[in-house]
C-alpha cells in the first residue's frame, strides 16, 4: 500500500511520512542495522542483517503493490529516522482480520512526535485495509514503547516469557498487546 503525508513535529521541523520505495532499499537497511544496534529491544543485533539491498527492494516493491501490507518511514532533512509496518498475520481465512505491527526509530529521533504520527498512519491504513484488529510484542522493559501503544489503544493481553535471550545470557519477556479497530 502506498502512503504519503508531510507532519510538523514537536520541534517545529518538517517530517514527511511515506511508504519507502526500492530506491530507499539500502536507506532501510541502514537504519535497520542502526536501530538494532542502538537499543536490546529489536529482534535482531545489528550484525544478523544478512538481506541485500537487491533483496529489501523487491520486498519494499511487494509491500507497496500489495493490498494488505504497508510500510511508512519518516524522512528528517532527507534521512529516514524511522520505519513501521504491518503485516497479515496469516493470509488465511480465519485470520484475514488480525495484522503484525513492527516499528523502530532512531534514539536520537525520540521524543519528536514520529512514534505517534507514525502509529496514527499505520492505524488508520489498518482500518481502510479492513483490518479488526492490530498486534504487536514489545520487551517488557521498554517502557517508553509501552507508553506509546497504550497511548494510541493499544493495551496488554499476557506475556511471552523468555522470549528473548541475549548473548550475554539474560533473557526479556515479550509483552503481548493488541488494538481492535
Amino acid at each position: 500500500m502506498k502512503y504519503e503525508k508531510q507532519i510538523t513535529l514537536k520541534n517545529g521541523h518538517p517530517c514527511l511520512l511515506r511508504h519507502p520505495t526500492a530506491e530507499d532499499a539500502q536507506k532501510i537497511l541502514d537504519h535497520m542495522i542502526l536501530t538494532s544496534a542502538e537499543t536490546d529491544n529489536m529482534a535482531r543485533y545489528a550484525d544478523e542483517f544478512t538481506m541485500t539491498a537487491a533483496q529489501e527492494a523487491l520486498y519494499l516493491t511487494e509491500v507497496e503493490e500489495s493490498e494488505d501490507a504497508v510500510m511508512v518511514s519518516a524522512e528528517l532533512d532527507g534521512e529516514i529516522v524511522a520505519n513501521a509496518g504491518f503485516n497479515p498475520v496469516a493470509k488465511l481465512e480465519r485470520c484475514r482480520h488480525r495484522a503484525e505491527l513492527g516499528i523502530s526509530i532512531r534514539q536520537d529521533c525520540w521524543g519528536l512526535g514520529i512514534g505517534t504520527a507514525v502509529m496514527q498512519a499505520l492505524i488508520d491504513t489498518a482500518r481502510q485495509a479492513g483490518y479488526e484488529q492490530l498486534e504487536l510484542d514489545v520487551v517488557e522493559n521498554n517502557q517508553r514503547a509501552i507508553a506509546l501503544y497504550e497511548k494510541m489503544g493499544f493495551v496488554s493481553y499476557g506475556l511471552r516469557e523468555n522470549s528473548f535471550k541475549y548473548r550475554d545470557g539474560h533473557s526479556a519477556a515479550l509483552r503481548l498487546m493488541l488494538l481492535r479497530l
